[in-house]
């Protein structure tokens, strides 16, 4: 009975070994598939964010390198020749363009007007065909690209000279007399109306008291 001790703890203790052995390979085994789909999603992820990353954001403008330095120029009113830039916003067409570009010319010219005699121009001051004639100085037409969209573009430099300054001043000068004598004609018609009336009163008290 001595002899069988020693063997049979050998046996218990080869046995135990073959389980823990058998062990740690079932848990190896769950864990490599787990970091497999890990990596993989890993992957994933990194390739949608490259793939995010190349597409440009909506709001980002890409203007060609021939684009001219003046069409970002702020409205001068100091030098001799006043100069406002006028920017269309960017059309899918140039007819739209054209279309812009007349309606902010003319918002232009009228806070030109505004800024200098604090004068609110009529239409005859916003004339198309003038502000074309007289007062467009450079005018430049171009593409550029907003987001993943192929745009067109026009600016034009709006110059008011001595002579389109005096021009406005003696527009406004003209305008401020005929409010004037607008103001005086209703004033006198007024004082016209009450005299009459007046008149047909002392008229009426007269032939009562004769």
């Amino acid at each position: 009975m001595k002899s069988l001790g020693p063997a049979f703890a050998a046996c218990l203790l080869v046995g135990f070994i073959s389980s823990v052995a058998f062990a740690e390979s079932k848990i190896e085994s769950v864990s490599e598939p787990e970091a497999t789909v890990d990596a993989n999603a890993a992957a994933s992820e990194s390739k949608s964010s490259r793939s995010e990353l190349s597409v440009a954001p909506l709001d980002h403008v890409v203007y060609p390198d021939d684009r001219p330095a003046w069409v970002d120029q702020e409205p001068d009113l100091k030098s001799p020749v006043h100069t406002w830039v006028v920017v269309t916003s960017g059309c899918e067409t140039m007819q739209q363009c054209e279309a812009e570009l007349d309606v902010l010319q003319r918002a232009a010219v009228a806070l030109y007007v505004k800024e200098r005699t604090g004068w609110v121009c009529d239409d005859a001051m916003l004339d198309g065909q003038w502000i074309d004639d007289e007062l467009v100085g450079r005018r430049y037409v171009g593409d550029l690209v907003r987001g993943d969209q192929a745009l067109k573009e026009i600016a034009v430099e709006l110059q008011f000279g001595p002579e389109q300054q005096q021009k406005i001043l003696r527009a406004w000068k003209n305008a401020e007399v005929g409010d004037r004598l607008r103001a005086t004609g209703a004033v006198f018609a007024m004082a016209l109306v009450g005299l009459c009336c007046t008149g047909g009163l002392l008229g009426v008290f007269s032939r009562r008291f004769s």
